[in-house]
């Protein structure tokens, strides 16, 4: 398991309401740029804060740099356009390529940010790209700029370094619409875990999407076997969907749900976010044996789905691999009531059989029978059944180490 911090620094509308938030990767607890390269400071941010957080808010957006590479793979298209602005970096240049791509977010909702250098560099061309620019009022004055907002009314202008309340009175008056800096809140460090999918897996999924876009089951399958990119898939397939009423709740749902397109730009995501850090094989493998285990039980109830059986089994470790609060972590994923009832409760059919296996796991047998007796199983046959879980698991994870 891996932390992965970042800077959050809030902006505000000229109502002085929490318009949105600028996100920026850190490597600990300082308020320091990064050493590593941007596009993976960009893939960590979003990993961690769209695949695992659970504070977003619905109307809050959050501003994110990405840089050429990401905009052309087009990284911003695994994120909602509703909750994502994408900051172009002011090193990208403005090709045909890129400007093609900026041209197609917008057409996809997402709003574009640049820095006010664009005005006069080789972007003054392009300017109805851009949705949002941003001035430091360290190195301009808000009357600089009367001129420029009267002329791109249609575009709306972000204060930066706002120091002090004169400050954030004459941008007002000269129309800046939103506004940043220490007057308001200073940058407060995020800091999150993560769990990083295994990096054969991601490259199974690359190759499959690559040779054989249609296979739906050898990627549910790939999928399946790795727990943390089984939770981001399904977690991903939730935040992308168009209406409430789409229940994904299942790998097959989830991967068909995103299509090749969005699957592909997720595990590119994740590839580039997760290379250097392997963590929680342990965890990751205890729950696959599970998911393997409960998937393949025979049991005569009508509240037991092999599906979600090996959902409950796969995501059960969630939260001591994530260092958070199971109903924070499963909160966005529309997971059935039964599901999420054992996921957080343990309660339930599902709440049983995990307890089931966690006497298994600590060779307490005397609550094996107890649960074999409630849930109407054959004790033995449930032990044989678990083992060869655990011996297929013992396969699967010994195939996926880096």
């Amino acid at each position: 398991m891996a932390e992965v911090f970042f800077s959050c620094q809030p902006i505000f509308d000229n109502e002085l309401q929490h318009w949105g938030s600028e996100l920026l990767f850190r490597e600990g607890l300082e308020n320091k740029f990064p050493s590593v390269d941007e596009d993976t400071a960009t893939s960590r941010i979003l990993s961690a804060n769209f695949l695992v957080s659970s504070n977003r808010k619905a109307e809050i957006r959050y501003i994110v740099s990405f840089g050429e590479s990401s905009l052309l793979d087009e990284i911003p298209l695994a994120m909602p356009a509703q909750h994502l602005i994408i900051s172009v970096t002011e090193d990208c240049l403005p090709s045909p390529e890129l400007v093609s791509k900026l041209r197609n977010y917008r057409s996809e909702g997402y709003r574009i940010l640049m820095d006010c250098k664009a005005m006069t560099n080789e972007w003054r061309k392009y300017l109805e790209l851009v949705d949002i620019f941003s001035i430091s009022m360290e190195r301009s004055h808000p009357a600089d700029w009367q001129d420029a907002i009267a002329q791109f009314s249609q575009q709306v202008f972000l204060a930066r370094k706002v120091e002090t309340q004169e400050e954030l009175v004459e941008a007002q008056s000269f129309g800046f619409a939103l506004f940043q800096g220490y007057f308001f809140e200073k940058p407060q460090i995020v800091r999150t875990a993560d769990v990083a999918p295994s990096v054969m897996s991601l490259l199974d999924v690359c190759i499959i999407i690559n040779r054989n876009p249609d296979d739906i089951d050898t990627l549910t399958k790939i999928i399946s076997k790795d727990v943390s990119l089984l939770y981001k898939v399904i977690a991903s397939a939730n935040i992308l969907a168009k209406t409430k009423t789409n229940k994904i709740s299942n790998p097959r749902q989830a991967v068909i749900y995103l299509g090749v397109q969005s699957l592909r730009r997720l595990v590119s995501l994740l590839i580039m976010s997760n290379l250097d850090h392997q963590h929680a094989a342990q965890l990751q493998s205890v729950a696959l044996c599970r998911a393997t285990f409960l998937s393949s039980l025979q049991l005569d109830s009508k509240a037991f789905n092999q599906d979600e059986g090996f959902i409950v089994g796969a995501f059960s470790m969630l939260d001591v691999m994530l260092s958070k609060p199971m109903s924070d972590i499963i909160s966005h994923l529309d997971l059935s009531p039964d599901v999420k009832r054992a996921l957080v409760a343990k309660e339930g059919v599902y709440g049983n059989l995990l307890a089931l296996c966690h006497d298994i796991e600590h060779a307490n047998w005397n609550g094996l029978l107890h649960w074999c007796n409630q849930l109407k199983l054959n004790d033995k046959t449930v032990l044989k059944d678990f083992e060869q879980a655990r011996s297929s698991t013992a396969d699967i994870t010994s195939s996926m180490q880096v």
